[in-house]
């Protein structure tokens, strides 16, 4: 894939609200919105002109803001949605109609009426917008037969983009791969998107996996959220994206703030251990890691948290800390340790791990080295550290 086809679409406005309880307020859409900016996404998806005038006013509001990136809102195949949509500005409008048999009949429609769906919607609005994106819902499961008449008739009709859509949260990998691989082999010239839902936790690695395979476009959202079990995560697409596929296209160190923001306005807590920026994303505790790290610090850790505007590398105390970290920590805190000295702390900072089954805090490790320094070297101290 070429590098210059990389275009991250970002629908933290659209797919991300539709989460179980979440409500962004215009302020906020218009501050997630300026820090998809600075962060250097192409496009976003701004909102669902459908859901009422509030919501347009919104879409309208963001189109009309003066942002670099370009603009779309999401609309069914229904001719007063797409007339709602070309009254607010946007680059472009995506269209959603379903390919599965299960969605066409729950529907109660049939191939043929998604077909002529397909050439009627489509045309209707190029006649409104420059830009049209057809999205194939539920592509993951349609018959591949029928989801390549699907692309031609839109295609034929004169849709600029397909989003391949894994609604469900089907596909793996591998699938993707396929999927993208057959579709580019027959359609060279179109233009192609993939949008994946997490249910089975493998939305972001689907969605890098079509970006290698014939997609020029992902959508993701921030923290992935959405309904159910969310989307593809859009800052690890990115992360991904600067490291091996657009080198430093993107501003990674908004990241951090943009994360957090999100996370504030949603209600939505990020976990500790969240890629990136987590509170324990650039800790060691392990010995052999954090003893490797003093040496080398790509060994165990590839990623710069200064990158994505996350804490600095740390290390943590406890079960699996080693004598190395010990003796470097008291170091860079202005205390030369012997080695007999080093492994009696260590000694107790296991045994006290052990006990309240957590890490070891700073400030119990000075009150260790304290207590050891006092007492003569063979005495043991766990009464004493212990609360």
């Amino acid at each position: 894939m070429k590098n210059s086809f990389l275009h991250v679409i970002d629908t933290t406005l659209r797919d991300g609200e539709q989460a179980p309880g979440v409500v962004f307020s215009l302020t906020e859409k218009l501050q997630i919105a300026a820090l998809l900016d600075e962060l250097g996404v192409e496009e976003i998806e701004a909102g669902t002109p459908a859901i009422g005038k509030e919501e347009q006013h919104a879409i309208k509001t963001i189109a009309g803001a003066g942002f670099s990136f370009k603009t779309s809102c999401w609309c069914r195949a229904i001719y007063k949605d797409i007339d709602e949509a070309a009254d607010l500005g946007t680059s472009s409008v995506n269209i959603s109609l379903p390919v599965s048999d299960i969605q066409i009949n729950t529907l109660g429609k049939t191939r043929a009426w998604v077909l002529q769906e397909t050439r009627q919607m489509v045309a209707y609005a190029k006649q409104l917008f420059p830009h049209v994106t057809l999205g194939a819902q539920d592509a993951t499961r349609a018959e591949s037969d029928f989801l390549n008449e699907f692309i031609f008739f839109a295609y034929d009709a004169g849709a600029d983009r397909i989003r391949i859509c894994d609604t469900v949260g089907v596909a793996d990998p591998l699938m993707v791969i396929q999927i993208f691989k057959a579709i580019s082999d027959c359609f060279k010239d179109v233009e192609l998107e993939f949008h994946g839902h997490n249910d089975m936790g493998m939305a972001t690695a689907n969605a890098i996996s079509a970006l290698k395979s014939g997609a020029h476009c992902i959508s993701a959202t921030v923290n992935g959220m959405g309904e159910r079990a969310g989307n593809a995560v859009l800052e690890e697409v990115i992360a991904y994206a600067n490291r091996h596929l657009a080198p430093n296209r993107y501003h990674t160190n908004t990241i951090n703030r943009l994360c957090k923001y999100v996370a504030r306005a949603s209600g939505y807590r990020l976990p500790e251990n969240k890629p990136l920026i987590g509170k324990l994303a650039y800790r060691h505790e392990s010995g052999i890691h954090t003893s490797a790290i003093l040496r080398n610090k790509e060994s165990y850790q590839v990623l710069n948290p200064e990158d994505f505007g996350a804490d600095e590398q740390s290390f943590t105390f406890g079960k699996h800390s080693g004598k190395a970290s010990v003796i470097a920590f008291f170091k860079e805190n202005g205390i030369l340790l012997d080695p007999q000295t080093a492994n009696t702390i260590l000694t107790h900072v296991k045994e006290l791990a052990h006990t309240t089954k957590g890490p070891v805090s700073t400030e119990t490790l000075f009150h260790i080295h304290q207590l050891v320094e006092r007492q003569p070297k063979n005495q043991q101290y766990k009464n004493q550290i212990l609360p």
